[in-house]
């Protein structure tokens, strides 16, 4: 895409500089490509002779036997498009961020083409992103759909913490949900070390930045050009072509190779017959229209014969005797009686159920790629807290610094805790027939059980009672709807919050009285 701009503007002497290449479209089956282009809002039309020029142009740019078409899309910088933009970056590459990523907490201003963009986001939200890096990335999908220089800022918010955010309903696992598969890592090739978790290429169906593929490649072809502005001016530059198979599907792949990594490259393509890959890289849509896979990482490796083929052939005798790894623990309580020796008047939800109040700590926010490092429970049985479920989770990966700043988990806490396997199997078992519930958790903590389920052939399919959907229904007068708040306005104690026992232990004292008022 880059190349065609240039060559337009060498061929019109820079006559349509300002001009952008928003899209390029190819009908296969009619032969027809369409080629967008993006111009500024302060070009007031584009005029026939304009019109036809560039057609003209990108006939001759393309020679294809087909018909082209030519249209044009005015850049308009009206603040209600932009933060629509925003917001769309969000729920396509950071979903574990969406659901605090609020309308009105996102502004844009715009002097001419210069557009300052501030994202308003709570601190502990904050604190989990490399902003600098972030910033970038949404920097370079707006400059996709518009013409302007953008500023992104990111301001910490204290009005709107995530618990006060209503989340949207999940989309069951199996029809939403990553699946991803274990390779093992053989030799690093270049770009960095790779996360050993890639995806199935048949369920790539949208441009994806950072996304991980493995499999083996076909029809490499290495081929050069010429870079024509810039420092490197004249410079010839290589790239090889190919085709990536992992056993799903096929995707087309390009890598633009600098010369250390000529003879590697070509080392690879004379045994790519024998050698499994793995690849960190974006997908956009090619020049072709078609979505096509621009490598940045490259390491070596072998499949992993996967657990879940092996876990969904338990049947339901199997999981109920099972060895335990995690032993649910008696709670000694009071009676709950009043001083009358009656008994509170709970609703019949929870008199007529038994309910599995938890609560999780993760290494971030995205359930796609962080992990669960704590599962915190209580059960409640005729209206009192019974027993406590409670385990650490071995992670594959290290704990993030500031995570562990937040929820005083560290690396050393989990060296020796149970598999996540071992623990979602266990908490599998200890809800089965009781409704599960937890404080703001349909729009995060089912997000991250459901996906961890989905590895081993589990389904969690109970009633879901979400405790912060209820704190707001019930009319409380509050500040804000964040469970350290609304456990003091009803005279409930919240200790040590951010570990998964203690907030789900507070969830639960709250979940019992909110059942005992009217509303």
């Amino acid at each position: 895409m880059d190349e065609l701009i240039e060559k337009l503007n060498k061929q019109f002497g820079e006559k349509y500089a300002k001009f952008k290449l928003f899209d390029v479209v190819y009908d296969k089956l009619n032969s027809i490509c369409t080629v967008c282009f993006l111009f500024p809002m302060t070009t007031l039309e584009i005029s026939e002779e304009e019109r036809s020029e560039i057609l003209n142009f990108i006939k001759e740019f393309f020679a294809l036997n087909g018909e082209i078409k030519v249209k044009f899309k005015k850049s308009f910088l009206d603040e209600p498009l932009i933060k629509k933009e925003v917001k769309n970056y969000f729920e396509e590459y950071h979903k574990g961020i969406t659901p605090y990523i609020n309308m009105d907490y996102i502004t844009s201003k715009n002097t001419g083409l210069n557009v300052k963009i501030e994202i308003a986001l709570n601190d502990d939200v904050l604190s989990m992103l490399d902003e600098g890096s972030l910033k970038q990335k949404l920097i370079n999908f707006l400059n996709r759909r518009f013409i302007a220089s953008f500023e992104i800022e990111f301001k910490e918010n204290q009005d709107k913490l995530p618990n006060e955010i209503d989340a949207p309903d999940i989309i069951p696992v199996s029809q939403n949900a990553v699946i991803r598969y274990d390779v093992n890592i053989i030799k690093k090739v270049f770009g960095g070390d790779i996360a050993p978790k890639p995806e199935y290429i048949k369920n790539i169906f949208k441009p994806k930045t950072s996304c991980i593929l493995a499999g083996k490649i076909s029809d490499i072809v290495k081929k050069s050009f010429t870079i024509k502005k810039g420092k490197r001016a004249g410079e010839e530059k290589s790239y090889f072509a190919f085709n990536l198979k992992d056993g799903s599907a096929t995707i087309e792949c390009i890598y633009f190779c600098p010369k250390a990594n000529e003879k590697t490259m070509d080392a690879i393509a004379e045994n790519a017959s024998a050698i499994t890959l793995l690849f960190v890289g974006d997908i956009e849509k090619g020049l072709s229209g078609r979505l096509t896979y621009y490598i940045k990482k490259l390491s070596t490796c072998s499949v992993v014969e996967k657990v879940v083929s092996q876990i969904q052939t338990i049947n339901e005798e199997t999981l109920k005797t099972r060895k335990a790894v995690v032993i649910p623990e008696t709670i000694e309580t009071s009676s709950q009686e009043t001083l009358f020796g009656e008994k509170a008047k709970y609703n019949n939800m929870i008199m007529d159920n038994e309910i599995v109040v938890f609560d999780l700590e993760t290494t971030g926010l995205d359930p796609e790629n962080c992990e669960i490092t704590e599962i915190g429970a209580v059960k409640i049985v005729n209206g009192q807290i019974k027993e406590r479920f409670g385990s650490f989770v071995k992670t594959q990966h290290p704990i993030p610094e500031e995570v562990t700043r937040l929820t005083h988990i560290t690396n050393e806490m989990i060296a020796d805790a149970p598999s996540l396997q071992d623990v979602i199997l266990d908490f599998y078992n200890y809800t089965r027939g009781c409704i599960i519930s937890g404080y703001n958790i349909i729009g995060f903590d089912m997000q991250f059980i459901r996906k961890a389920a989905n590895k081993f052939g589990l389904k969690f399919d109970n009633q879901i009672v979400d405790a912060f959907i209820i704190a707001k229904q019930a009319g409380l007068r509050v500040t804000n709807y964040k469970l350290g708040t609304v456990a003091k306005a009803l005279g409930i104690s919240l200790v040590d919050a951010h570990r998964a026992y203690n907030d789900a232990q507070a969830t639960g004292q709250v979940l019992l009285e909110l059942s005992k008022l009217k509303k």
